[in-house]
């Protein structure tokens, strides 16, 4: 009952328990909280385009094994479905690279021995606060062999 007639309820607390921080702590606390929120986005800015290559990437893998038995008429176009589905297709294919290779997928099919050469080209750029920091290309290339049976 102590407590609550008491004006500062605070003031019947054990010592130990309330501690009073001064104002350069909570500013100092405050500053070390907004840093750390900012080293995180950044962090998060940075990795999103090698994130996305790493979807990129096995979007790629099953598109060549798909290759192996489908034309590549039928390949390109399920490819871009699942582009359009899975990554919202945000793939920048129209640049062409330094090299002079043209954005987009290639596909090379060897029908003899039922192998497929999937190469995609696409670009893409490192954004933080909105502003583009950094131009980025990748060149993704896998390979599939058609296997008729598994043991």
């Amino acid at each position: 009952m102590f407590f609550l007639t008491s004006r500062n309820y605070f003031d019947n607390f054990p010592r130990f328990l309330v501690y009073q921080f001064s104002q350069e702590e909570i500013m100092a606390k405050a500053i070390q909280a907004v840093l750390a929120v900012l080293v995180i986005y950044v962090g998060w800015c940075v990795a999103q385009p090698y994130i996305l290559k790493y979807k990129v990437t096995k979007a790629v893998e099953n598109i060549a094994q798909y290759a192996t038995i489908h034309t590549e008429e039928e390949t390109v176009r399920e490819f871009d479905n699942r582009v359009k589905q899975d990554l919202g297709g945000r793939l920048d294919t129209t640049r062409t690279m330094k090299d002079g290779t043209r954005g987009g997928l290639k596909i090379d099919k060897d029908d003899d021995t039922k192998q497929v050469k999937a190469t995609f080209v696409y670009f893409d750029e490192m954004k933080i606060f909105g502003q583009k920091v950094k131009d980025l290309e990748f060149k993704i290339y896998k390979e599939a062999a058609h296997v008729d049976k598994m043991f």
